[in-house]
């Protein structure tokens, strides 16, 4: 082992340099780096040049202690043994010898602190770790952060993390904690839970400061809950706990929400105490209020009077009874609509029985074309005895024929939509159209029947509504009736021809006498299954 080479001392206790072998220093017992780390590069750049800089040390006994430089001492050691020193010179480290600070354990500490600092920063715990050991001497915040060169605030928040348990050190020591958020996680120093809520996942100081300030409304919530149950509980109030889907989906309701069987509202003050009722404590953000609810209103025989997706017992019973009662009448509607469209077939499903319904489908296809296109072709086919694509090249007869079928079939269509309970904008049509069949000589299923007597009811009562709006809109003076409406438009009003305004005359025949009246029927005697006409004007 080389030995160690000194300078001149000036006096007993100053400050000198010294070449010591880096094998015999000895680790302080304080050493505020709780891991050396990798000392690859350091060791490879010491093979290459040796030590540059002086390491710190204190005398201890017969040899020295280091403050400052255990990295580059365990570097120079393990390059020493492993035979990679620089060739031709001494097997030493210089070392800065500090005698002033021989025995005093504070100044020792502080050194390594300041030298530490100026060099590679210490982790936040290491930091941590060695303001402590200096409170352990007797030094307040104040005296280490003079001695430090730190702020009192940066001294006390670095204390106060050794306080905060390992989440708070780990994430300060990785980067995502500074000091200065510390202190805000000061109040959560009794919630572990909380803590760990707070610093679970972040990634910086701004993640820390997100949920801290989640954490303090949480905090403030829960502390205006519990003053708010203490002064409900002393007023006689119940305090229940909120019901799962509040406040759209459950039995409990606002008493503000509530009127009784008289349609009058309820008197919050005189209902709070009584059996059934109690209070919800709800808000967030420093509005937490208590909301005096009825637990069960229908029981109590009160009314909502706001939109509601609850349904009692009763109501569900009743809805999926009316449900089974909507699907079996949809299913006897749909075995009825399979009879009365055989019916449809015999009536109207020959060229003779279409002939009686030419004029009213020509008269449809004039006033609303748009209605044939609910035309099934299925029915179609049925009703025109072949291809409704046949009108691409049929006659004049087979097209009345395929117009009647489309007629019929657009009819039997829009009334399968009304039974199924979906809207049609030709609804009106329905009821017209069974009385016909009727008149026709079809019967009514039972379920057909109670469909009929509600859409004559239906009607009735849109017709009502019709001449109420009629009259509103009419102005009505008792000597001269109705006169203009608000618009200044009259009623429709009938007009009597005058006596020479009449249809004319046919025109005389040969003979000087009048020709007979044109055949009202547009298709006498046609044959309404019959193609196109053959060639010369034969059919």
């Amino acid at each position: 082992m080389t030995a160690a080479v000194k300078a001149r001392p000036r006096g007993k206790k100053a400050p000198h340099l010294a070449q010591i072998d880096p094998r015999a220093l000895l680790a302080h017992e304080s050493n505020l780096r709780s891991s050396l780390g990798d000392l690859t590069e350091l060791r490879a750049s010491i093979a290459a040049s040796g030590v540059l800089q002086a390491l710190t040390v204190v005398p201890d006994g017969d040899g020295h202690r280091i403050v400052a430089g255990h990295r580059r001492a365990k570097a120079a050691a393990e390059a020493i043994e492993a035979g990679e020193w620089p060739d031709g010179q001494p097997q030493t480290v210089p070392c800065l010898v500090r005698p002033d600070l021989e025995g005093l354990a504070p100044a020792q500490i502080v050194a390594m602190l300041v030298e530490n600092d100026q060099r590679a920063d210490l982790t936040e715990s290491e930091r941590a770790n060695g303001y402590a050991q200096l409170e352990l001497f007797g030094l307040d915040v104040a005296e280490i952060a003079r001695r430090t060169g730190r702020s009192q605030k940066h001294v006390k928040s670095a204390l106060k993390l050794k306080t905060l348990g390992d989440v708070a050190t780990e994430a300060a020591d990785a980067g995502k904690l500074t000091l200065e958020d510390v202190a805000a996680l000061e109040e959560f120093e009794d919630d572990p839970k909380a803590m760990e809520r707070i610093l679970k996942g972040v990634e910086s100081g701004w993640g820390v400061r997100h949920r801290v300030q989640e954490e303090k409304r949480k905090r403030e919530d829960k502390s205006a809950t519990e003053t708010l149950t203490e002064e409900l509980t002393a007023a006689g109030v119940r305090v229940l706990k909120k019901p799962k889907d509040w406040p759209w989906n459950c039995a409990a309701a606002k008493v503000e929400d509530l009127v009784d069987a008289d349609g009058q509202p309820l008197d919050v003050e005189k209902v709070k105490t009584l059996e059934g009722f109690g209070a919800i404590v709800e808000g967030s953000y420093g509005n937490m209020r208590a909301v005096i609810v009825c637990e069960d209103p229908d029981a109590h025989g009160y009314k909502r009077t706001k939109w509601t997706q609850y349904k009692s017992p009763a109501q569900k019973v009743a809805e999926e009874l009316a449900k089974r009662e909507a699907e079996e009448r949809r299913q006897k509607l749909l075995d009825a609509g399979e009879v009365r469209r055989r019916f449809l077939v015999e009536k109207w499903g020959s060229a003779k029985g279409a002939k009686a319904l030419l004029v009213d489908a020509i008269r449809a296809a004039v006033v609303m074309p748009a209605f044939y296109d609910r035309a099934e072709d299925e029915l179609v086919t049925a009703l025109a005895g072949g291809d409704p694509r046949d009108g691409q090249t049929a006659g004049i007869d087979r097209l009345n024929r395929l117009l009647v079928a489309r007629f019929v079939a657009a009819h039997e269509a829009n009334a399968a939509t009304v039974a199924a309970g979906r809207y049609s904008n030709r609804g009106h049509l329905v009821l017209p159209w069974l009385n016909r069949l009727v008149a026709e000589g079809y019967e009514l299923s039972e379920a057909e029947k109670t469909w009929h007597a509600e859409l004559v009811e239906e009607e009735e009562e849109r017709r009502r509504a019709l001449e109420e709006e009629e009259a509103e809109a009419l102005e009505y003076d008792e000597a001269e009736g109705y006169v203009e409406d608000a618009e200044g438009v009259r009623p429709v009003e009938d007009v009597n021809l005058p006596e020479n305004d009449v249809e004319p005359a046919a025109e005389p025949d040969g003979d000087g006498e009048p020709a007979e009246a044109a055949e009202t029927d547009p298709c006498p005697e046609a044959d309404l299954d019959a193609g196109e006409p053959k060639a010369g004007g034969e059919q």
